[in-house]
């Protein structure tokens, strides 16, 4: 009976031993990945600190199509925040996007993934159908997408594009006034969170060649998070 106890004692600490060494191997790998996989310096100043989930929202768009978090998984998403009355900022943005796009088109697996939200903080003059037709001329990976007050507030508080739309000036006639909004293109990667933002001045050629290092080091990243197992 004491030989059995005493079998069946070191049978349970070999599991416990085994059990102890996976739970160190674990945290261990975890921790390693964490401390080591750190973006090159070219890009960090295009990185948040730390990636922010999104919480789902919902704009709409021509057809009565609606943007979510799920439309936003699986590409990489060059966000911007404006309004088709923008006198300066919005076309020469979308511009930029434009020709950084061409640009990733040397790249085709680059290109593939991703996509442009134009979300319209003006939804009084900027309809669905007319945003559609106001991106078609910047590019066919854009899409213009809008929503009332809530709805817009429930994404851009998230990322923290502020806006403000101003009261039209007696003097002018018409349904004309400003809207000011952030100027920054916000990146949101394959897995719907808050990845990276490229402030203003921007260039396309700048934005592009960032992107792919960008891409590289996420990519590089998501396979040593997994070469463990």
């Amino acid at each position: 009976m004491k030989n059995q106890n005493w079998v069946l004692t070191k049978r349970n600490l070999a599991i416990l031993l085994a059990i102890a060494l996976s739970i160190t191997a674990f945290f261990g790998w975890r921790l390693g990945h964490e401390t080591e996989a750190q973006p090159p310096e070219e890009i960090v100043d295009y990185l948040f600190w730390q990636a922010k989930d999104l919480s789902d929202f919902k704009l709409v768009g021509a057809n009565s199509k609606t943007l979510g978090l799920n439309d936003l998984k699986g590409k990489w998403s060059f966000i911007f925040f404006g309004y088709t009355h923008c006198p300066d900022v919005c076309p020469l943005t979308l511009g930029v996007l434009r020709q950084e796009f061409t640009l990733l088109e040397n790249n085709p697996a680059a290109f593939q993934e991703i996509q442009g939200i134009f979300i319209s903080v003006d939804p009084k003059r900027d309809t669905p159908e007319l945003l559609k037709e106001y991106v078609s001329y910047f590019s066919d990976k854009f899409t213009g997408v809008t929503g009332d007050t809530a709805q817009l507030d429930a994404l851009s508080r998230q990322m923290s594009a502020l806006y403000t739309v101003h009261p039209k000036e007696p003097e002018k006639t018409g349904d004309s006034y400003l809207v000011s909004h952030n100027s920054t293109i916000f990146l949101v990667d394959p897995r719907g969170r808050l990845y990276g933002r490229f402030p203003p001045p921007q260039t396309p050629q700048e934005i592009a060649e960032a992107f792919i290092k960008i891409r590289t080091f996420y990519n590089e990243r998501l396979i040593k998070r997994w070469v463990f197992f």
